[in-house]
């Protein structure tokens, strides 16, 4: 029990004010606009972004936000491949050209992307034998 009390005071936690503003450093396009709208000083602003616990959870909330924005399109995202890949049958050739190139280009960069992957985890695990 003392650990948790010596972990909880070595680490300051957000102030009711701090707490009011996130949200609007989260939801706004840019700093500025969120220390406007939430009343305060850049400079107070930025003070409280060099705290480590202020930036972790603007991160979290930030990363919650886009949970559920990824949520929303990934329900539509088979209707959109569908849409997508039916352009190919389309009567208009121009359209069914450009149908034909993005799908192709499309299947090209994941294969990249996951060609890359694969070659990043097998430098990774072979840095890490190394090191063992």
């Amino acid at each position: 029990m003392k650990r948790k009390e010596t972990i909880m005071q070595k680490v300051p936690m957000l102030t009711a004010r701090q707490l009011k503003a996130i949200p609007f450093v989260v939801n706004c396009p840019t700093y500025i606009e969120a220390i406007e709208k939430a009343k305060m000083s850049r400079k107070t602003f930025y003070e409280w972004l060099k705290q480590p616990q202020f930036q972790a959870e603007i991160d979290r909330q930030r990363n919650e936000i886009m949970a559920v924005a990824f949520g929303i399109l990934s329900q539509s995202l088979t209707k959109a491949v569908e849409n997508f890949v039916g352009l190919i049958d389309n009567k208009d050739d121009r359209l069914k050209r450009l149908a034909c190139k993005d799908v192709t280009e499309h299947i090209l960069e994941h294969k990249t992307i996951e060609d890359l992957s694969k070659r990043i985890e097998t430098i990774e695990q072979r840095l890490a034998a190394k090191s063992n």
